[in-house]
C-alpha cells in the first residue's frame, strides 16, 4: 500500500514536477493512503470488513491543497474493477474532505459479457439513426451522440451560486461563485452524461467541453468552477442556494453503463436568451432550447 514514488498521475516521471509540488504530492499521498486504510466506514457493510488493498491513481494540485485519487479493492477473491475516491489534503498533510466516486465491481460472467457485446454491436448500428432523435420518452432535452447520451437542462439565470458541504469532522463549509461585476449573470445548466455503448469514454471537462449559444449566435464557454469557488464565513443566502451543487470541471472516465451528472456555469449578459447547448468533449451532442 505504497504511493508511487517515481511517476506522476499522468504517467510521466515524477522528476518533471517542480521540487515543491513533488514534496507536497508525496506528503499528501502518504496521508491519504493512511487515512483511507484507517477509516473504511464509507465503504459500508461487508466491504468495510474485508481485507483491502489501496493504491494512488492520480495526484493533482488544487490551489494550496493537493487532491489524491485512491483506488481500493478486496485483496483476495476479487477479479473486477477497483472502487475510487478523492481525498483532499491541505499543505500540512491534514485531510480536509473525502469524496467516494465508485465502489468495487465484480467482473460479469462470460455469458453476460457475450450478451453485452451483442448489445454494443446493435448500438453501433442504431446510434447513427438516434442522433437526430430525442429520447423515446419524449424528453426534448435528452439527446444521443456517437458514444454518449446527454441530458442538458434549460439554463437557470442567477446572480451567484452558493452551496455547502461538510468536513470530515462534521463542520459545515460554505462556498460561493459570484457572477462578474459588469451586470452580467450566471447561467447554470444541469448536465447528465450516459455511456451506453462503449467500454469506457475519457472526458475532459474544461472551457472547451461545451458551448452555450444565444439566439443571436453569440457563444459562451463554461467557467472554471474550481477556481471561482470562494469560501464563505457566513451562512448561505436562500435565494442563491444550490443544495445539490456539483460542479463539473475535471478529467473523468465514464465506463460502460455508467453516468456522471453535475452543473456547468456560464457568464452571460443581462438580456441573454438561450438558443442551444452543444457538448464537445469526446463527442458532439446538441440540445436546442427553442425546438
Amino acid at each position: 500500500m505504497e504511493a508511487p514514488a517515481n511517476m506522476d498521475s499522468d504517467g510521466s516521471p515524477r522528476g518533471e514536477i517542480n521540487p515543491a509540488d513533488r514534496a507536497a504530492f508525496e506528503v499528501a499521498e502518504v496521508a491519504a493512503l493512511a487515512f483511507v486504510d484507517e477509516d473504511r466506514t464509507p465503504y459500508g457493510g461487508p466491504m468495510a470488513k474485508r481485507e483491502l488493498s489501496f493504491e494512488v491513481l492520480e495526484t493533482q494540485r488544487l490551489g494550496a491543497d493537493v487532491r489524491v485519487r485512491i483506488g481500493y479493492r478486496p485483496s483476495k477473491g476479487f477479479s473486477g474493477r477497483a472502487g475510487e475516491e478523492w481525498i483532499l489534503v491541505d499543505g500540512d498533510g491534514a485531510i480536509r474532505t473525502r469524496e467516494l466516486i465508485s465502489r468495487p465491481k465484480e467482473n460479469q460472467p462470460w455469458v453476460l459479457i457475450a450478451l453485452a457485446t451483442l448489445s454494443v454491436i446493435a448500438a453501433v448500428v442504431l446510434v447513427p439513426v438516434l442522433i437526430s432523435r430525442s429520447d423515446p420518452s419524449g424528453d426534448p432535452l435528452y439527446r444521443a451522440g456517437r458514444t454518449l447520451w446527454m441530458r442538458a437542462s434549460q439554463p437557470d439565470i442567477v446572480d451567484e451560486v452558493q452551496y455547502g458541504g461538510l468536513t470530515l469532522d462534521g463542520n459545515a463549509v460554505n462556498f460561493r461563485i459570484a457572477g462578474p461585476a459588469n451586470d452580467w449573470q450566471l447561467a447554470v445548466i444541469h448536465v447528465s452524461l450516459f455511456n451506453q455503448t462503449s467500454q469506457q469514454v475519457s472526458v475532459t471537462i474544461d472551457e472547451n467541453a461545451a458551448v452555450l449559444t444565444d439566439v443571436d449566435g453569440e457563444e459562451y464557454a463554461p467557467i472554471n468552477v474550481v477556481e471561482r469557488s470562494q469560501g464563505m464565513s457566513g451562512s448561505i443566502d436562500s435565494q442563491y442556494r444550490y443544495p445539490d451543487f456539483i460542479g463539473l470541471w475535471r478529467s473523468i472516465v465514464i465506463r460502460g453503463a455508467e453516468s456522471v451528472a453535475g452543473m456547468l456555469l456560464f457568464e452571460v449578459p443581462p438580456d441573454f436568451d438561450a438558443d442551444r447547448f452543444t457538448w464537445r468533449a469526446s463527442d458532439t451532442i446538441q440540445v436546442g432550447f427553442n425546438d
